[in-house]
C-alpha cells in the first residue's frame, strides 16, 4: 500500500514494481494476487481521496554513461581484506560471529576463497575471537568482525592478544545505543569502548 501510494506521489510508473511482483511471486498466485491489491489500492488511494495536496516529480539525475558499482561499507572493506592478504602474502582468516549491521562483511569474505582467505562462522563472539587470535599464532592475518555488544563479549580475548603480542584485527561495525542497542542503525560511539574497555590496562592502537 505505502510503495503504492509513494509511486502516485513521486509520479513513478507502475509497470516495474508490477512486473518485479509477477516475477517473484509467479508461483504464488495468492501472495501475488495480495501484493497486487494493495500496491493498486495505495495508488488509487493518493489518486482519488485527494488527501494530498502536492505531488513531486524527480527527473532523471545525469550520469555519464558507463558501467556503476554500488558499494558499501563492508563492502569496500571486504575487498580491503582480501587485497591486505594478497599484498602481504599472508592467508586471511574471519573469525566471525554473526551480527548486524557486520554480517555483510562475512558473507562477502566466504565467496573469496580463491585468495586464500577462510571464513569461520563461530558459535558465538568469543569463540570467533579465539579463532582469529589462532589463526594468527599460526602466522595467518587473523580477523574478527562484530559489533558494539560483540566488542563488551570480545574483550577479555582482545586482553589475550595484547599480552601475547599477537596482531589481530578487530573490527567494530557500530550500532546504535548500549546495551544490544539498535541493530539497523549505525552510530559512531564505541570510541572509548574500542580503545579502553578491557581489564588490566590493555588499550588497543
Amino acid at each position: 500500500f505505502a510503495l503504492g501510494l509513494l509511486s502516485w506521489m513521486y509520479g513513478r510508473p507502475t509497470e516495474p514494481t508490477v512486473a518485479f511482483l509477477e516475477k517473484k511471486f509467479a508461483k504464488v498466485p495468492d501472495i501475488l494476487g495480495a501484493n497486487l491489491a494493495a500496491f493498486k489500492a495505495g495508488w488509487n488511494y493518493g489518486e482519488t481521496t485527494e488527501t494530498f495536496v502536492v505531488q513531486y516529480e524527480i527527473k532523471p539525475a545525469k550520469m555519464n554513461a558507463g558501467t556503476y558499482r554500488n558499494i558499501t561499507g563492508n563492502l569496500a572493506l571486504s575487498y580491503g581484506l582480501v587485497a591486505a592478504g594478497v599484498r602481504s602474502g599472508l592467508p586471511v582468516f574471519l573469525g566471525s560471529y554473526p551480527i548486524t549491521p557486520a554480517s555483510d562483511i562475512l558473507h562477502e569474505l566466504s565467496k573469496h576463497k580463491a585468495f586464500g582467505v577462510t571464513t569461520l562462522q563461530a558459535e558465538d563472539e568469543i569463540a570467533g575471537i579465539g579463532a582469529a587470535i589462532g589463526a594468527s599464532f599460526a602466522g595467518a592475518l587473523g580477523v574478527t568482525t562484530t559489533s558494539g555488544p560483540g566488542i563488551a563479549l570480545k574483550s577479555e580475548a582482545i586482553g589475550l592478544a595484547v599480552m601475547t603480542e599477537l596482531p589481530l584485527l578487530v573490527i567494530d561495525v557500530q550500532r546504535g545505543g548500549p546495551s544490544t542497542g539498535l541493530p539497523t542503525k549505525t552510530e559512531q560511539a564505541d570510541l572509548l569502548q574500542a580503545m579502553y574497555g578491557r581489564n588490566g590496562e590493555a588499550p588497543v592502537p
